[in-house]
């Protein structure tokens, strides 16, 4: 694609010196991905500034340079184009790079610290029921109507990726796309080129605050969603619902807001009333709004998931789903990929299992309390969890003291510890521990899986939080295959083994 076609293309606003009468191979914004004829892109990072390697993709072949700092020392025929916001300026030069795909679909964005993918996953099963062709970008994979695709393993996809990606939901057909819009890509701008039929606002509690600085930025970054939707659903619960409102009259929105309340708070939109929970068979409430009074039932447990399926149904419901057909897609939905995924366990064992993806202090609490109620009188909840390295250390602590509090057993152990060394993290977690709750600190994961399995009675609860989805654990010395479930599996086929094999010698002995 010629240079000038691209930025045309693109809407930027930029100075350019040098010819832009120049063909595009493709565009870059790491040096080390610089190839021939390639347009280099400088992005200014936590830890590196692309601008001081703008010599080493033009010495790659680079020829045009894009940039907000004045460059020099480059190359004679380069082309350097300068804009204000580089981070921004990727994002729609990649979209129009692949024809801005996202015009011919209509895009549904989840946003908040807790519940993005599982809201994602029950619009989905939504629109799917009404017979529309829907596309999922999120963190557990990006689908679309035909095929998985391979993607990087952020929420929302780096710019390169998240328009290729809609680049393949429109050629497979997508009407809906419902993308998991994260804090950091929204301050990036990695969403900047795309308008939103609608965007969810799950709830703001503290989380990347390492990346944001403050809870003020974080909340701004989310709010930011405002200026791109038509139609905003805010959880009224949430501490920020009033705050959404007047931001997005502080900035002159069009945005309509729409308020769900899971604790049927008046004003609300849409209410949860008469709320049932029913363990291990699930929720049931009553979902009232204006000219609806319909009972919702859904076998995922919980009482957060009341909030979940109460803001898919009212995004399917403003977007023309018949209640009926959503009522009955929660009815067979059993839950998102990771999310309190219940584990097969043999016959012989008389504990239950469960695998979540929490991570943040608001989410752990909220699985611990639903975990209570799948627990039998008497049983214990033995939890096992960690917190993840290079990533906001103040909620180390906090997690810590909640899994003392809602836990009868507390495993503290690894969850990718990345660039930080697993006995740090978990010294930080013990310092909001109580030192007086049953706990064991054991550093391996796999080691403390097989220990919470082993010292598990009958009605007892194993919740392994932190992983969900993930199929790896990255430490250290980087990235390893790592599948809770398989190694539930083999800890069970020990477990079993040596109780069988205990029995036998014991048979042999009476003998």
């Amino acid at each position: 694609m010629l240079l000038k076609e691209l930025l045309k293309s693109s809407g930027i606003f930029y100075r350019a010196t040098g010819d832009e009468n120049i063909e595009i191979s493709t565009i870059s914004s790491d040096s080390r991905s610089a190839v021939e004829n390639s347009l280099f892109v400088c992005i200014r990072g936590r830890n590196h500034d692309g601008h001081s390697y703008a010599g080493v993709a033009t010495a790659k072949g680079a020829v045009a340079i894009l940039a907000e700092n004045e460059l020099s020392d480059l190359p004679s025929g380069v082309t350097v184009i300068y804009t204000h916001d580089t981070a921004a300026a990727l994002a729609w030069l990649w979209d129009a790079w692949y024809r801005h795909p996202a015009k011919e679909m209509k895009l549904v964005a989840v946003t908040g610290t807790n519940g993005k993918t599982t809201v994602s996953f029950l619009l989905d099963a939504i629109f799917s029921a009404d017979f529309h062709k829907c596309g999922i970008i999120g963190t557990v994979y990006c689908r679309t109507p035909k095929r998985l695709l391979q993607t990087d393993s952020l929420t929302t996809p780096e710019p390169d990726t998240l328009y290729r990606v809609l680049s393949q939901m429109r050629d497979d057909g997508a009407e809906y796309v419902f993308i998991e819009a994260s804090s950091q890509a929204l301050a990036l701008g990695r969403l900047a080129p795309l308008s939103f039929e609608a965007a969810v606002f799950t709830n703001l509690t503290p989380e990347h605050l390492d990346f944001h600085g403050s809870m003020e930025n974080y909340f701004l970054a989310k709010a930011s969603l405002l200026e791109k939707c038509k139609t905003a659903f805010i959880n009224y619960d949430d501490s920020y619902a009033e705050r959404y409102r007047s931001y997005a009259t502080a900035i002159g929105s069009n945005a309509r807001i729409v308020y769900f309340s899971a604790q049927g708070r008046r004003g609300a939109d849409y209410k949860a009333e008469e709320i049932k929970l029913c363990g291990v068979g699930g929720i049931v409430y009553t979902l009232s709004a204006k000219n609806i009074l319909r009972e919702i039932r859904c076998p995922m447990a919980g009482r957060f998931n009341v909030d979940n399926t109460l803001a898919a149904l009212a995004v399917s419901h403003n977007l023309g789903i018949s209640g009926r057909i959503a009522s009955e897609a929660l009815t067979g939905f059993g839950g998102a990929p990771g999310r309190l995924k219940r584990i097969l366990t043999p016959s012989g064992y008389a504990a239950s299992i469960y695998i979540d993806y929490a991570h943040t202090p608001d989410a752990l609490e909220r699985i611990l309390e639903a975990v209570r109620g799948l627990t039998s009188e008497g049983g214990r909840i033995i939890l096992v969890f960690g917190c993840g390295g290079d990533r906001d250390r103040l909620k180390r602590p906090q997690m810590g003291a909640i899994a003392s509090r809602l836990a009868d057993l507390c495993i503290v152990t690894s969850d990718n510890s990345r660039s930080e060394l697993p006995e740090n993290i978990i010294g930080e977690i013990l310092c909001g521990l109580d030192p007086r709750s049953s706990h064991a600190v054991i550093p391996s994961r796999r080691e403390a899986i097989r220990y919470a399995i082993e010292v598990a009675g009958g009605g007892d609860v194993v919740l392994l939080c932190g992983k969900g989805h993930e199929k790896y654990e990255i430490g250290p010395q980087g990235r390893r295959d790592f599948d809770e479930s398989e190694i539930v599996e083999e800890s069970l086929k020990r477990l079993v083994q040596r109780v069988d094999l205990q029995m036998k010698e014991e048979n042999e002995n009476e003998g």
